[in-house]
């Protein structure tokens, strides 16, 4: 699991099926997703479920709490393009179930892993003009920048909206004053180089030996 200041990453498991239908379910929460769908009975996430851990593409990850390891949201990886390292991402929260940063913790988190471990160079998203939260959080806390509008492109509430891209690169990433912390929290402490001592001296091999 991927330890966080306020929260864990961790991989998604049939035991968090339950929470999964109620997350997707929330009103709040469907309200403020891009994508859209029927409301989601228990025995279709069962076939969701069976179908999205096949996916070389996309790797979902259970967001949970740091103290209680309880399932408290949704994050991940999809649409991963391996040729031009890339990926969308984005984060779901069940609305008062985490503390006050929870989702900027899951975000650079979520970064971190992906530059770092899985070896991504972009990542991307995009979110629905009325959603401040989630700008606040990617542009103004995390250092995304904003690569365009699709004007009126999804309707929610009654109502046409526009949809804000967003996008990070690595180097971004790495400028950000807390991305050391979350490299070493999503990676461990970084390797330290072995110094040649007197006793035991750097050995250079004659190439001529490796044949």
């Amino acid at each position: 699991m991927l330890t966080g200041r306020l929260v864990g990453l961790r991989p998604m498991q049939a035991d968090d099926l339950d929470f999964l239908t109620d997350l997707a379910n929330a009103p709040q929460v469907r309200g403020n997703v891009v994508g859209w769908d029927w409301p989601v009975a228990r025995d279709a996430q069962r076939d969701w479920f069976q179908g999205a851990s096949r996916d070389p593409r996309n790797r979902r990850l259970t967001v949970v709490d740091r103290i209680t390891g309880g399932p408290v949201g949704l994050t991940g990886l999809w649409e991963v393009d391996w040729h031009n390292r890339s990926a969308l991402t984005a984060v779901k929260l069940m609305p008062g179930a985490t503390p006050r940063g929870a989702g900027t913790d899951s975000i650079m988190l979520t970064m971190a892993w992906a530059f770092y471990d899985v070896g991504l160079r972009r990542l991307h998203s995009t979110i629905l003009d009325f959603n401040a939260g989630s700008l606040g959080a990617y542009v103004r806390r995390c250092g995304w920048q904003v690569e365009g509008c699709d004007r009126e492109a999804v309707f929610r509430r009654g109502r046409w909206h526009d949809l804000t891209r967003v996008a990070i690169l690595r180097p971004e990433f790495d400028a950000l004053p807390d991305a050391p912390e979350y490299v070493e929290r999503a990676c461990g402490p970084t390797p330290v180089p072995v110094q040649p001592t007197p006793d035991h001296p750097a050995r250079h091999l004659d190439p001529a030996a490796r044949i």
